[in-house]
């Protein structure tokens, strides 16, 4: 019996000890995190899909939610003429700078880079959707640190009652534009990207 009491008296201790250690790690998770830039340069867009207007339109609808979000950034046009003047037409060309490099051209604390991942529209039979996918990462132009990463893709249904909406469906899904839905999807992403640290 007094071996019954000693083992169970053990356990209890080290189930306690665990369970300190363990909330000692869960406290320290909050406060870990890089310092926030005070201005971004946002690139031109990387396209991993087939439609070469997706770029036009998803760029300027991420340089509003970097302002929004507090963030001082050259105007797209600016930076367009910058990188010109470095001989960069293409974003593919953008990789041929480091993050510290492109700080220098722009004089911003942060460079943000994004892709395209999904840009498409499907209807079959009774069913059509869109789908729109995007990666975002913003690094340090200070030591090309990855200060924050997000990326989510968002489709939207339609499904249609009977053969004249099915013809109707077909018909919207061809020629909807991308706007609001890519609209919802920077959105969602930009939910976790943190206010600029001076933002009021």
């Amino acid at each position: 019996m007094k071996k019954t009491f000693i083992y169970i008296g053990s356990l209890v201790a080290a189930v306690a000890l665990l369970a300190g250690c363990a909330g000692k790690r869960a406290a320290s998770i909050p406060n870990y995190g890089p310092p926030m830039p005070d201005s971004i340069a946002v690139m031109p867009v990387m396209n991993e899909t087939v439609d070469m207007k997706a770029p036009g339109v998803v760029r300027p609808i991420v340089y509003q939610k970097v302002i929004d979000r507090g963030y001082a950034s050259p105007s797209l046009q600016t930076v367009d003429e910058i990188l010109a003047q470095h001989h960069i037409h293409e974003a593919g060309e953008i990789n041929q700078f480091t993050a510290q490099q492109l700080g220098e051209m722009f004089s911003v604390d942060a460079i943000l880079y994004t892709t395209i991942t999904d840009w498409s529209t499907t209807w079959l039979a009774i069913y059509a959707s869109q789908t729109v996918g995007l990666r975002l990462e913003l690094r340090s132009t200070k030591d090309n640190q990855l200060l924050w990463d997000g990326h989510d893709t968002v489709t939207e249904r339609s499904i249609a009652g009977n053969e004249r909406q099915i013809v109707g469906l077909a018909v919207a899904a061809s020629l909807s534009p991308y706007q609001p839905l890519v609209q919802k999807t920077v959105n969602r992403i930009f939910r976790k990207l943190p206010y600029a640290p001076h933002h009021d």
